[in-house]
Formats: structure tokens, C-alpha cells, sequence
């Protein structure tokens, strides 16, 4: 059974996870309507467009694999490296992968390509990604005007 700072650190990953999928869909010119924690282990973004822009394939194929890095990344934030963070978290991030190579088929971005851009994004926008996780953490749903 898991105690308390255990629940309360994997719903912190969810809301980076969360976090990370908002911000990045915002750095690329997206809007967002909601993002919200449905459980400790399980939260959803919701952007207001239902698919890439034609000439944004790639920011949102970053999107949908930043919620993993940011997730990822606040692990290692608590004394993991950052590979290993990245195992860890990976099972939470299935569905985005199933949905990555769905919206990727065809376009010639690569999964490791677009990776790469998740965690350069994730990584310049930290600060941002934190202050919307903690604030989500609380708050169980933002809307995008609060991000």
C-alpha cells in the first residue's frame, strides 16, 4: 500500500506529465482549454484543436512526447538520473507513444527526432512546466488562461 508522500510524489509526476503536455502545445502556437489530474496516476490536457496544423506536424508530435520528459525529468529532480527517470515514467506515457506514431506515420519525423525536441523544449521551459505542475497539483484542473 502506498503512504501518503508516495501518492503525493506520483501525483506530482502526474501533474509535470500534464504540465509538460500544456506548456509544450503553447510554446508551439496551440491553445489549450483545460488540463486536469482524473486520478494519481492519470490526468489529460485538452488542447482546443483535435489535430496538428499542417505546417506544425512536429510541434505537436513534441507535444504529445513532453508530457513523458517533463514527467521524466521531475523524477530526476528527486535523485534519479535521468535515464533511469525516463524508464520509470515510461509506462505512464503509453497512450502519448500510441498517439505520437499515429500522428506521425507518414511525415518523416522521426520518434527520436521529435524526442530530442521534447527534451530541449522541456528543459528551456522548466520553470514554466514546474510553476503549472504545482499549481495543477493543487488545484486538480487549470484552464489554459491559468497556464
Amino acid at each position: 500500500m502506498a503512504t501518503d508522500p508516495e501518492i503525493a510524489f506520483n501525483r506530482l509526476i502526474t501533474a509535470h506529465h500534464e504540465a509538460g503536455h500544456a506548456i509544450a502545445h503553447l510554446v508551439a502556437g496551440g491553445r489549450v482549454q483545460s488540463v486536469k489530474i482524473i486520478s494519481t496516476y492519470h490526468g489529460v490536457m485538452t488542447p482546443r484543436e483535435h489535430e496538428p496544423a499542417p505546417d506544425n506536424v512536429l510541434g505537436w508530435l513534441v507535444m504529445i512526447l513532453a508530457g513523458h520528459e517533463a514527467a521524466a525529468r521531475y523524477v530526476a529532480k528527486n535523485g534519479y538520473g535521468l535515464g533511469t527517470a525516463r524508464r520509470l515514467t515510461r509506462d505512464g506515457a503509453a497512450s502519448d507513444l500510441a498517439g505520437f506514431r499515429r500522428f506521425a506515420r507518414g511525415t518523416g519525423i522521426s520518434e527520436a527526432h521529435a524526442r530530442r525536441e521534447a527534451a530541449r523544449l522541456v528543459s528551456r521551459h522548466w520553470g514554466r512546466v514546474h510553476r503549472a505542475a504545482l499549481r495543477l497539483d493543487k488545484a486538480g484542473r487549470l484552464s489554459g488562461s491559468q497556464l
